[in-house]
């Protein structure tokens, strides 16, 4: 893999964007990617970001840290920045969770059918496992709503705010693993349950091979499963919330797989098969693993890039990962983690997969023939040396998740710490 150092500069190329401020690189190694701007998020590690408009939203792994906008220590829970002005993104909230809590996931809706923006988010702590909603009309001080309880796990959810329905993955009393919950959210202060979905042997007093929802990922009538334990990915028509019908089960997988992230790509290339109004151009399915094991200790993780063009027979045409080089030995995990499903809110679609790749930080892979995916660029913030409570030092960069917003400009945190990188894609 070819590496070179990175320096920032500014290039009338990209004078289309206002960016203001000094620019100090972070990064350590890269490739066709630009940093434009940094927030070390308090120092908390985090997962999921969300882009709607001109603000960030960031759900953190469990832990605390002092808030200097409140002088208290709080425990992690989720952080709204302006990113209005990317080389100064700036921290307007931290919501803090219940003591310990993990609040790993967000979801974002703006102009909602009444005209007010929320926030949904996970929490999984002694005190509370469930969803709850706020009211972040007011971005500095959010207002909670309502709460979805009772469940067992609650792990991550998609909120789709054109049909006002959330679809989570959570564990209902009962059942076996995380499955998809679904609610109707069009009136967030009354959160009314609608079904729970699952594959043979999850539901109460059903038996078959252990398995357990990651996350789903909805696009109009279709909501794309992945199953971290068990390795499935299912295709389901929601069209009926009440009774969601199977169109695809993909479970000739390696053994081994860990499927993360499951999304469809809009047409890439060529017509499909089909005749008279069954016809239709190819769509691609991709699908990412999650790596799980320190120093890259387990059988290799992968993406997956099927031919969906018949989409109750997905046919595999082509992997992708990152070659060894040196990343098993540079610590933390090593592999894909999941790849940016949306781009403002919005399923994102085009040609090329943002990847957030551990300790390999963040891969730009250009799918335009899916059968011959190739890296295009990428991007190794440098380690923040931090000393965590209750932990040792940490320099190890584990990118954890990525997001576009409206221009473009690429977003990626870090679970170890290191904060949150805002990027730019030099490439065509």
């Amino acid at each position: 893999m070819k590496k070179s150092f990175f320096f920032t500069f500014w290039l009338p190329f990209f004078s289309v964007i206002p960016f203001s401020g000094d620019h100090r690189s972070y990064g350590a190694e890269g490739s066709n990617v630009r940093l434009i701007g940094h927030s070390d998020l308090q120092g908390r590690d985090a997962l999921q970001i969300v882009l709607k408009g001109n603000y960030a939203y960031v759900g953190h792994h469990r832990g605390r840290e002092m808030n200097p906008l409140t002088g208290a220590l709080e425990w992690n829970g989720t952080t709204i920045l302006d990113v209005g002005d990317p080389a100064q993104p700036r921290i307007v909230k931290h919501l803090p969770g219940y003591e310990g809590a993990e609040s790993r996931a967000v979801q974002v809706v703006e102009q909602y059918f009444d005209g007010r923006d929320y926030l949904l988010r996970n929490q999984e702590s002694s005190a509370f496992t469930g969803f709850e909603v706020f009211d972040i009309t007011e971005r500095s001080s959010p207002r909670l709503v309502s709460k979805i309880e009772g469940l067992k796990a609650a792990h991550k959810s998609w909120w789709d705010a054109k049909t006002g329905y959330a679809y989570l993955s959570g564990t209902a009393p009962g059942w076996k693993g995380q499955h998809l919950i679904i609610y109707d959210l069009k009136n967030p202060s009354s959160p009314r349950f609608v079904s729970n979905w699952g594959l043979p042997g999850q539901a109460p007093g059903e038996s078959g091979k252990r398995v357990s929802l990651h996350h789903p990922v909805i696009s109009g009538d279709r909501a794309y499963l992945s199953y971290l334990l068990g390795g499935d990915v299912v295709i389901l028509d929601i069209a009926d919330k009440a009774q969601p019908k199977v169109i695809a089960h993909i479970d000739f997988l390696p053994p081994s797989t860990k499927s993360h992230t499951t999304s469809p790509f809009p047409p890439l290339r060529g017509k499909g098969i089909g005749t008279g109004k069954d016809v239709h151009l190819q769509q691609t399915l991709v699908v990412s693993e999650e790596a799980l094991a320190q120093g890259g200790e387990e059988p290799r993780p992968q993406l997956y890039i099927f031919d969906a063009t018949d989409e109750k027979k997905p046919v595999l045409l082509s992997t992708f990962k990152v070659p060894d080089a040196d990343f098993p030995s540079r610590g933390g995990r090593f592999g894909p983690h999941q790849f940016a499903e949306t781009k403002d809110g919005e399923i994102i679609g085009g040609f090329l997969l943002y990847v957030a790749y551990f300790n390999a930080g963040l891969r730009i892979v250009d799918v335009s023939n899916p059968s011959k995916p190739r890296e295009v660029g990428y991007y190794l913030p440098e380690g923040t040396e931090r000393k965590k409570e209750g932990q040792g030092l940490k320099k190890v960069i584990q990118t954890n998740d990525v997001d576009l917003d409206q221009r473009g400009l690429i977003y990626i945190t870090d679970r170890s710490g290191a904060g949150l990188h805002i990027l730019q894609f030099k490439g065509k």
